[in-house]
């Protein structure tokens, strides 16, 4: 059924673009020359109608960033709530393939069932994947057939050999430098542990990876809000990851209140409600406000970014800025501040 105007509300996420490796010379980087007030994160406050998809979140993200939707992305869980929901198990992780998860066959070909661009104006055609109707085409993670894919795959393996850790082998490989890892015993991959069938079998997609076609609203909760055991939402953070080499990760919360943006003056009660009303009407994410710049692809995640800066910025070489500074164009990169309302 068609969404009305009066079913759409405006939602209140935080995006958090961080990193666990920045050191302090990258940080004062981010910080001068990257307009991050912290130099540990690039953030953006962002209103999102409420029957926003996941799927439509990654291309808001792309245009938030500065991104060109050229890599691999997943969304996942905290590690402790993953652990919690499927209790390490691989019988915990199935019966909520088609629910929570994506199921084990569901790979690049069909998370990508949208990504028709060719030429034109890129920014145009990422305004189209993220404003409402939200639809998602994806075949695998239609319930039936989710359900049906990873049954195949219990069935497939009804006995597997069991191999100690890697820990383990390690420990022993010091002692026996040819030493092979030890098979400890045979289960059905349905009784094993999550760790167990790793070190059995290599999934493509690997486990933790969230269904696209999930309501944002549904799986977050607010941060403070409290999560039940059972049912929707099943987490107060998200993790968005783009690009498996670079690793850019942005933490995504779920607020209640834009009345800590009012006081701090990043944005006025009369733009908040316009704000508010463009969601609503038009079906489509506006930006509330930006702490830092855009980033871009291929530099080396957040920690070579910060040292792009530096190199552009202070330079030892002009030649080797002046390169630098081409090639970031030619990857989309842009100089001129943007108002937050005018990004997406």
């Amino acid at each position: 059924m068609a969404k009305t105007q009066k079913d759409i509300k405006p939602v209140r996420l935080r995006l958090e673009l961080i990193s666990d490796y920045l050191s302090s010379d990258e940080k004062v980087m981010l910080k001068r020359y990257g307009e991050s007030s912290s130099g540990d994160c690039i953030t953006r406050e962002v209103l999102i109608p409420s029957d926003m998809t996941l799927h439509a979140l990654h291309y808001v993200m792309q245009k938030l960033f500065g991104w060109q939707n050229s890599h691999l992305r997943q969304f996942n869980l905290p590690e402790d709530v993953y652990q919690e929901l499927t209790q390490g198990t691989v019988k915990g992780w199935s019966d909520l393939v088609g629910v929570l998860f994506q199921p084990p066959s569901e790979a690049e070909h069909d998370l990508f069932w949208d990504d028709d661009y060719e030429s034109g104006n890129f920014n145009a055609w990422l305004r189209k994947k993220y404003t409402g109707p939200y639809v998602y085409g994806g075949y695998f993670e239609q319930g039936d057939v989710a359900r049906a894919d990873v049954d195949e795959l219990l069935d497939r393996f009804e006995e597997l050999e069991i191999k100690e850790s890697f820990s383990e082998y390690l420990k022993r490989k010091r002692t026996d430098p040819d030493a092979e890892p030890k098979v400890i015993g045979k289960k059905a991959l349905v009784d094993m542990t999550l760790d167990e069938m790793n070190a059995a079998i290599a999934l493509e997609c690997g486990t933790e990876s969230l269904m696209e076609s999930l309501l944002i609203t549904d799986v977050l909760g607010y941060t403070d809000e409290e999560i039940g055991s059972s049912g929707f939402p099943v987490t107060q953070v998200l993790y968005y990851e783009y690009d498996y080499g670079d690793s850019w990760i942005v933490k995504v919360t779920k607020l209640e209140s834009c009345e800590d943006l009012v006081a701090d003056h990043s944005v006025t009660q009369e733009e908040l409600e316009t704000a508010r009303e463009t969601v609503r009407m038009k079906h489509k994410p506006v930006c509330l406000s930006k702490d830092g710049v855009d980033v871009m692809d291929d530099v080396g995640g957040l920690s070579g970014f910060a040292n792009f800066l530096k190199a552009i910025n202070e330079p030892e070489d002009k030649q080797e800025a002046a390169d630098l500074k081409r090639w970031a164009r030619s990857m989309g990169w842009k100089q001129q501040k943007v108002i937050p309302k005018k990004m997406i």
